[in-house]
């Protein structure tokens, strides 16, 4: 089964080719200004073939809601960042701080901002935590004040809380076995530099938790 699965994905690699995005311009690693998603809804589209996730914001919600992605492609949720700000640096592939790779499709810009490794691996034998684990180069503020969602796993791992869906179905999650759930209120601001390759955990309400923090890290 395992070798006809392999098979099936290569034949697909074949036969459809990439670049399925009606792509009207494309620039690769161009210095652009630091891309923010402070309070702005993002909306993401996932190249399921080239692991590539592009970000936009020019979509209005009823736009997104009634967009169909083109063959091989998907749409995330549309997310709301928790942080009080947050930039993204560089693309991933993109050697300098700045630089982004861009893309105009359906008259509408958008940055590569991830690049998948891994998709939705299940962290639990009942699902509850799904893990994502990518590369990104992203920096978040949390002000004076705020309070944050700290997820541990049983290993001692900890992630925050950075984003939530806009269809959120739940305020709460289901917590597996051995993993808690701490809520700290900050004394000073927090900035927390998620470059390089980043974990990210969707609960069962699809809540957003990105780490590991760093072990010295206190709140």
């Amino acid at each position: 089964m395992k070798t006809l699965n392999f098979l099936a994905a290569i034949l697909i690699m074949v036969t459809i080719p990439a670049g399925c995005m009606p792509v009207e311009d494309l620039e690769e690693c161009v210095s652009l200004e630091p891309a923010s998603d402070g309070e702005v809804v993002g909306y993401e589209l996932i190249d399921l073939l080239n692991k590539e996730v592009w970000a936009t914001s020019d979509f209005t919600p009823e736009e997104y809601a009634a967009f169909s992605p083109p063959l091989l492609w998907i749409k995330n949720d549309p997310r709301t960042m928790i942080a009080d700000s947050g930039e993204f640096l560089r693309s991933p592939g993109c050697s300098e701080p700045g630089q982004f790779t861009y893309m105009r499709a359906y008259d509408k810009g958008f940055l590569n901002v991830v690049q998948l490794i891994t998709l939705d691996t299940p962290v639990d034998d009942q699902g509850l935590i799904r893990k994502t684990e990518l590369e990104k180069y992203h920096v978040l503020t949390y002000f004076s004040g705020r309070t944050v969602h700290i997820l541990q796993s049983p290993t001692g791992e900890r992630f925050i809380w950075v984003s939530r869906s806009v269809d959120r179905p739940s305020d709460t999650f289901t917590l597996p076995e051995g993993w808690t759930l701490t809520t700290h209120v900050l004394s000073t601001e927090l900035t927390l530099d998620l470059s390089g390759n980043v974990s990210v955990l969707r609960t069962d309400n699809e809540d957003s938790y990105q780490g590991p923090l760093p072990d010295g890290l206190s709140f």
